[in-house]
């Protein structure tokens, strides 16, 4: 099919387009067990988690491309984590909205497109997630399809240098380069993959136009700002408190429950907390 003359157009999912998201998914993955695949569910989950991250490429009003996403928070001392890991098993339950970095999960032009730069405008929408949300960077586990015919003759890491130097066309890796990938690493373990014999290279992309100075809040600079808060209020239903100890029980029995649905700030009641500390405190 040629595309060459026709406009791709990189939009945002939506709910009806899941079916032929996994029919394009399972295209172009053949050798990968269905298993190992997402279908309807997982990608219900991550269009919920994060539905700007989800993109989709037409060539007139036919799907035949996509390309998904999250932010996550990646400790720079240890970057590497498997596909599992980094997705939350594929459900996108790792999506961070006070993270700093993009992580390409997967991108995929179904075989019949392949060749005609569909690949290079979803990347083009991914760098417009930089932009938008302010990322520091973009990030990814770099598949090496091709590894599986040279592995009798050089290590993972050669072959890499070689596909880098364009000495050897990986179908995956080139094109992951050619969208401006530079190439951190090798590593082992990212995914169950019999072409790449479960290796990946560890794929990075900087923001050019990331801007730390919005990422700070009031005058500390940290991270991670936080964009979403979970406050809890106590009710004034509490047992009477007699003394510190009384207080301390009631306190860390409230503690360890509100970090288990991750709580931002608690707050007690106004009404008890003066009168208490009054005997407690000089105020």
């Amino acid at each position: 099919m040629s595309a060459k003359n026709k406009k791709v157009t990189v939009r945002r999912w939506k709910e009806e387009d899941l079916p032929k998201i996994v029919e394009i998914q399972q295209a172009a993955y053949p050798n990968f067990a269905r298993k190992d695949l997402c279908d309807e569910r997982n990608y219900r989950y991550q269009f919920t988690a994060f539905p700007e991250g989800q993109l989709i490429a037409e060539v007139d009003g036919t799907t035949v491309g996509y390309a998904t996403a999250l932010i996550v928070q990646i400790d720079d001392d240890s970057p590497w984590y498997s596909y599992a890991e980094i997705t939350g098993l594929g459900t996108f339950s790792t999506h961070n909205p006070s993270g700093e970095t993009l992580y390409g999960a997967d991108i995929a032009v179904h075989p019949e497109w392949r060749g005609l730069g569909i690949a290079g405008k979803l990347y083009l929408g991914r760098k417009k997630l930089l932009t938008r949300f302010n990322l520091r960077r973009m990030v990814a586990g770099g598949r090496l399809p091709g590894y599986v015919e040279y592995a009798g003759k050089m290590t993972p890491e050669q072959y890499t240098k070689k596909v880098q130097d364009n000495v050897i066309k990986d179908m995956a890796l080139t094109a992951h380069i050619k969208a401006g990938y530079a190439i951190k690493g090798v590593h082992m373990d990212y995914l169950e993959d019999a072409e790449s014999l479960n290796f990946a290279t560890f794929l990075e992309m900087e923001n050019p136009k990331f801007n730390a100075t919005r990422r700070k809040i009031s005058i500390s600079s940290i991270k991670a700002p936080v964009r979403k808060v979970r406050v809890c209020a106590a009710q004034y239903q509490m047992r009477r408190i007699q003394s510190w100890a009384d207080f301390t029980q009631q306190a860390d029995f409230l503690f360890r429950l509100l970090t288990s649905i991750i709580v931002t700030f608690f707050y007690f009641p106004s009404s008890l907390l003066p009168s208490f500390f009054r005997r407690w405190i000089r105020i």
